[in-house]
């Protein structure tokens, strides 16, 4: 019988677990590797490859800019003061990140020509662009900064407001924030460089658009492969430094077992300003999108034929959802165990996840259709099904189910794990009976977010669904060029309403829990 105490103490098992689930992770992209150096393989990128680099480094650069430039002071503002409608205007930001960028897009696209505005001017082209992205950057700030400043105690804060005034909280909290607020704005603008929807729909492509046209137009599947490559290149250059610096303090942050949040404070300033700050964002990110949506829905709602298409698709939407959460939990599970609490095993899995989540999902599905065209007619159930779209979608949000299950592994008493053993506990009973219970809340938040988060991404669906195996948002983003724009319209208000009522019994649920 193996002893529950194995669960605190080191071995070589931590290390081959994580190295296995990170390559297993990362095995989709290596494959794709391998075919460029066959003989005969190509080595151009394309006539416009280089100038469509640099178009989506600029919208990159623009919106990681804007998103910390409006997401750390909001982050910083409800971190530390309450005022009214927080909560609830917390909870709407959380939206844009589980809704396909696409979608934002559309809606500022019909919101520019309804309100009479040039087809060059703001919500079109480059700034059109950026301001689509940062939809997802500035909640992804906000969220980033307060997470980090959970760390903060209260005796510190405390101790700055009597020293030196309110000031200098803002100050420090900031200081000591910022590289959680800087990474995610650098994320948010090197996701934007893998999503070919909003550059599509504002008209100005970039290089993700290049690799959707080199693979599903040009059917050239060793040109997209070697421009998804380079952009991978261009990612890792970017994000593994900025990763590995600010590893250390969000492990820190993020999995410290003894830190309690300090309490909100109260001040008139923070009152006045809080809810007008987050409502601004919230008609930035939100509701200016949904405004475009709302003018050709109310002209003419298409509810029958919309709520055909949703029919149509609902099954496989809900299928890939659940599918990518039970794996990527369960690989989480896996990995956050393995890591257990040495912190130079954490950085390290922390830094290799922040990367694996920057990487192009075109990556990993390229890789599965390289794949697919290798292996035996015997496999296609693995390569060329269903489940090939759940399991690649799983491995592109592997690492936010494992961020929360560190979390939530690191803040458990390694005392449980002693005691038990002590008591001739086996490994299998205290799984069951304490490390199944802890983890299960986190666990079923972990699964919802990854299977919302699947069902918004369209890329890696596009690439290896099934021939009539759509999702919801593959199916709104493949006939938007052709159907009426008012039953695109309507499609895009049913897909944000069900995100909608998804969040809210989460964010009840987690009430609730919270007492």
């Amino acid at each position: 019988m193996i002893s529950s105490g194995v669960l605190e103490r080191p071995g070589w098992w931590r290390s081959a677990g994580i190295a296995l689930g990170l390559g297993f992770a990362a095995a989709p992209a290596l494959i794709l590797i391998g075919p460029l150096f066959t003989v005969g393989a190509g080595t151009g990128f394309g006539a416009g490859f280089p100038d469509a680099v640099g178009r989506s480094l600029l919208v990159a650069a623009g919106a990681a800019l804007l998103s910390l430039a409006v997401g750390l002071p909001a982050g910083l503002v409800t971190s530390l003061y309450q005022f009214p409608l927080r909560r609830p205007l917390v909870g709407v930001l959380a939206l844009p990140l589980l809704v396909p960028s696409f979608l934002w897009a559309i809606g500022l696209a019909r919101l520019r020509v309804e309100a009479g505005l040039a087809r060059d001017g703001l919500l079109s082209g480059a700034s059109g662009c950026v301001i689509a992205f940062a939809a997802l950057g500035i909640p992804l700030v906000v969220y980033a900064t307060m997470a980090a400043a959970r760390g903060i105690t209260q005796s510190q804060l405390d101790g700055v407001r009597l020293a030196t005034g309110e000031s200098a909280v803002l100050r420090y909290t900031a200081r000591n924030v910022l590289p959680a607020a800087v990474l995610a704005a650098v994320l948010a603008g090197v996701l934007s460089l893998s999503d070919p929807g909003p550059g599509q729909i504002l008209g100005y492509s970039g290089v993700a658009t290049q690799i959707l046209v080199s693979f599903s137009a040009l059917y050239d599947f060793d040109l997209a492969a070697r421009q998804c490559l380079a952009l991978g290149a261009l990612v890792l250059v970017v994000v593994a430094p900025l990763a590995w610096w600010s590893a250390d303090r969000l492990s820190a942050q993020l999995f410290g077992r003894d830190v309690r949040g300090a309490k909100l404070y109260r001040t008139l300033p923070a009152r006045i300003v809080g809810p007008f700050l987050l409502a601004g964002i919230v008609v930035l990110t939100t509701v200016l999108p949904l405004a475009g949506h709302a003018w050709p829905a109310t002209r003419r709602l298409m509810l029958s034929r919309a709520f055909a298409e949703v029919t149509r698709t609902a099954g496989n939407t809900l299928l890939y959802a659940v599918l990518a959460a039970a794996i990527a939990v369960l690989c989480g599970v896996i990995l956050a165990i393995c890591a257990g609490r040495d912190q130079r095993r954490q950085r390290l899995l922390l830094t290799a996840l922040l990367v694996l989540l920057a990487l192009p999902p075109a990556l990993g599905a390229l890789g599965v259709v390289q794949a697919a065209s290798l292996a035996p007619q015997e496999l296609d159930f693995l390569f060329r099904g269903r489940f090939t779209v759940g399991a690649v979608l799983a491995l592109r949000f592997l690492p936010v189910a494992t961020i929360l299950l560190l979390r939530s592994t690191s803040s458990s008493s390694p005392s449980w794990a002693a005691a038990a053993a002590v008591h001739g506990v086996g490994l299998a009973r205290y799984l069951r009976r304490v490390l199944v219970p802890l983890l299960t809340p986190v666990a079923t938040v972990a699964a919802l977010l990854v299977a919302l988060l699947a069902t918004a991404e369209v890329g890696t669906v596009l690439l290896v669904q099934p021939p009539g195996e759509p999702s919801l948002p593959v199916a709104i983003f493949t006939v938007m060029a052709n159907a009426p724009e008012s039953l695109v319209a309507t499609l895009c208000l049913i897909y944000i309403g069900g995100a909608a009522i998804i969040l809210s019994l989460a964010m009840a649920a987690l009430s609730v829990e919270n007492g």
